[in-house]
């Protein structure tokens, strides 16, 4: 081409609001986990106890498959009363846990170890924008592993028992909706809040588990040692447990609500509240437009 015709043109594309700008990153960001063969085994994966939990809710409304396998009707159920759907959201909250520790570290480490962040902010994309656009990845994927199919199990039981169960056992699908989002969130922040400050991937996803692990050994050591219920708030597993007890209404499943380690619920979901706005500090404190190194 002639140096005279390289002038400047006006951008003829379809102009968009700057308000959306976030939902680019999320776009690129799905193609980029499904590209990567582990994260799509997992995800597959993750959704296949699905097809077990409708399997049983189906055997459940079916007189005469409950005859031929020579299971008590009253059984099933009493399962279906809230402890199946319970036992989903613990299932589907493990899987969504391991989930996100081989997806999360891929999604802002790279961009802080090869110095993309400058490239990302020079565009009409805020800080906020970035960390909304990395969060609705996480939050997409773990929503369609968690309370995505639990709503759908709900509806299977409520079309085969009839509408009347679900007007009798409102409290299920809220605890399954509230249970999932609280977990979700603080899973999600924690592990975009780790890749931002370690950058290398198997590491960040050895330090999501060990934030696990860690947190129980300290808090069960303080708890013994004190003889206290407070170490608690170093487990954030325990303390979704007892979110997710309450939810559902199937405390004696472990024994009651109000053993002598088990923390009020109202200070769980005050926990989780804070252990999320730290991971949120933290990951907004390594989002910037330029490093400084000290």
């Amino acid at each position: 081409m002639p140096v005279y015709d390289r002038r400047y043109r006006g951008f003829a594309g379809e102009r968009r609001s700057p308000r959306g700008a976030f939902w680019t990153l999320a776009r690129f960001g799905f193609a980029e986990i499904f590209s990567t063969r582990l994260l799509l085994v997992l995800f597959v994966a993750a959704c296949l106890p699905v097809v077990v939990f409708a399997t049983l809710i189906y055997v459940a409304n079916n007189l005469e498959l409950l005859t031929l396998l020579r299971i008590r009707d009253n059984e099933l159920q009493d399962s279906l009363s809230g402890s199946l759907f319970f036992w989903f959201v613990v299932g589907q909250g493990n899987l969504a846990f391991l989930f996100a520790s081989f997806a999360g570290p891929s999604l802002v480490g790279p961009d802080l170890a090869h110095g993309a962040m400058p490239l990302y902010l020079s565009r009409p994309l805020t800080r906020g924008d970035y960390v909304l656009g990395k969060l609705a990845i996480l939050v997409t994927l773990l929503s369609a592993i968690t309370w995505v199919p639990g709503l759908l199990l709900v509806a299977l039981q409520s079309s085969l028992a009839g509408w009347g169960w679900l007007a009798s056992h409102v409290r299920i699908p809220l605890g399954i909706v509230l249970g999932s989002a609280a977990w979700i969130t603080v899973l999600a922040l924690a592990a975009l809040a780790i890749s931002a400050w370690i950058r290398w991937r198997p590491l960040a996803t050895g330090a999501l588990f060990g934030l696990v692990i860690v947190g129980s050994a300290f808090g069960t050591a303080i708890n013994e040692t004190l003889d206290t219920r407070w170490g608690t708030l170093f487990m954030f597993v325990e303390q979704v447990k007892t979110i997710w007890l309450d939810l559902f209404g199937v405390a004696a499943i472990f024994g009651g609500s109000d053993g002598p380690r088990t923390l009020p619920v109202t200070v769980c979901w005050l926990a989780l509240a804070t252990f999320a706005a730290l991971s949120l500090t933290l990951l907004r404190r390594k989002i910037r437009a330029h490093e400084v190194v000290s």
